[in-house]
């Protein structure tokens, strides 16, 4: 254990330099450093404990918090907080570690709330409007009254078994008397970081709010808690899904449907992906709830494409914001002929939202559809408009920002720059080259 903590402590004692540089690359090694110790299968301790599902969330929150403090280099060169910022990250980071490989239930569920109160710090301390403060308290009171039924079921199962360690939980959930009650109290707080339909609207608030770095966080790592729950407690249920699984497979499939048709009609660069997140996620829902084999390993890899590709379109809106000052698509228009270069990222991102060929988010939502469609096969019509209207509002934010005639007041922006591209890039690494080892995901 003291081989991961000394790390953590480096990293919180680091948090007092200004270099930024030295951040960088520390993130960087230590991503690397965990990457070379998944050596099985399950690596377990005492306290912590890494399998494929936990290993590849802990390397996606280390990549995504190394790029987020990449994108928020302007802080450090106006000065605006950047030790406390930089601390925020620290302490976002060791939480969402130990929320990932902890092996106790208690423990669990108090990383699980510690990791909003980070982010809530970058959306009130960072955000750009006042209306921040609104946002922030919609974000804790939603995830707080969410988490309230999965808190009293967790006390109810430690009085009965005697303890809070995920081996108890896998042997002896099933023979509750209440335990198709006791799974729907403890997936309520994770439907609702997902998020699921008609618990979302605390997300669009925040991401709105937020700054580029908070956004970053908020689409990479945090929505995927939501999924992270619901793929370790459903193993604990064992038959139990099957009681709720229409439920689950028909509230992500029409709350997907219904926000997709949200999408279309959003004038907010950021409200749109915001927005779009919440469909994907209602896809990978469904897929969970359908209980296969298929629809578990592709909710894995649609969490891990949508991490990247929904963090990379909000770094470009991030991009564009500082530079208009405004997110609003009927100013932010015509830049394919003021920014060119940048206008590929956009294109090779929206295609990545759509689940088009070449990135991972093809061969999620492909085994996310297959699942369904195992499941029930009259939801081929909701699959058909699901994929559909994906493709509409992912064309719709292309051609909305690209074409068109530009502002005549945003003809002295200047295109990307050198770290822009870099943090592009880094972002579009991994979703083109973990489509070729998608095999390795489901050992």
């Amino acid at each position: 254990m003291l081989k991961f903590l000394f790390p953590m402590f480096g990293l919180v004692l680091m948090s007092f330099f200004k270099e930024f540089m030295l951040f960088f690359f520390y993130f960087v090694f230590l991503g690397l450093g965990w990457l070379t110790m998944y050596n099985s299968n399950v690596i377990s301790m005492s306290f912590l404990s890494v399998d494929v599902l936990s290993w590849f969330m802990v390397m996606l929150t280390f990549w995504i918090i190394t790029l987020m403090l990449a994108s928020s280099h302007m802080y450090k060169l106006a000065n605006f907080f950047y030790e406390k910022f930089c601390l925020v990250l620290i302490m976002m980071m060791i939480l969402l570690f130990l929320t990932f490989t902890v092996t106790d239930l208690l423990s669990f569920y108090i990383f699980f709330e510690g990791s909003l109160i980070p982010i809530y710090l970058l959306i009130v301390g960072w955000g750009y409007q006042p209306e921040r403060l609104q946002a922030g308290i919609y974000l804790l009171l939603y995830t707080i009254f969410a988490s309230l039924p999965l808190l009293i079921s967790i006390f109810y199962v430690g009085g009965t078994l005697g303890g809070f360690s995920f081996m108890l939980l896998s042997f002896s959930f099933s023979e509750f008397y209440w335990s198709s009650f006791l799974f729907f109290f403890s997936i309520f707080a994770f439907l609702v970081k997902l998020p699921a339909f008609y618990v979302h609207l605390w997300l669009p608030k925040a991401h709105v709010e937020a700054p580029v770095a908070g956004s970053m966080m908020l689409a990479g790592v945090l929505l995927k808690l939501g999924c992270y729950g619901l793929m370790r407690f459903m193993c604990f249920f064992q038959g139990k899904v099957f009681f709720l699984s229409s439920f689950l497979v028909s509230l992500g499939l029409l709350g997907g449907l219904a926000v997709s048709f949200i999408c279309l009609r959003q004038v907010d660069l950021k409200a749109l992906i915001a927005y779009s997140s919440v469909s994907h996620m209602g896809l990978a829902l469904g897929g969970l709830g359908s209980w296969g084999l298929w629809g578990y390993s592709s909710c894995l890899y649609t969490c891990v494409a949508h991490g990247l590709c929904s963090s990379g379109l909000f770094f470009l809106s991030g991009v564009i914001y500082e530079r208009s000052s405004s997110r609003s698509m009927m100013i932010n228009k015509g830049l394919l002929e003021i920014m060119p270069s940048m206008a590929f990222w956009w294109f090779m991102y929206c295609i990545g939202n759509m689940a088009a060929p070449v990135v991972l988010n093809l061969i999620g939502e492909l085994g996310l559809l297959g699942s369904i469609l195992s499941f029930s096969f009259l939801s081929m019509v909701f699959l058909m408009f699901f994929s559909f209207l994906g493709a509409c509002y992912s064309l719709y934010l292309f051609s909305s920002t690209q074409h068109g005639l530009h502002y005549s007041g945003l003809r002295s922006l200047s295109d990307g720059v050198v770290r822009e591209y870099l943090i592009l890039f880094l972002h579009f690494f991994p979703l083109f080259f973990l489509i070729l080892e998608v095999d390795f995901m489901t050992y």
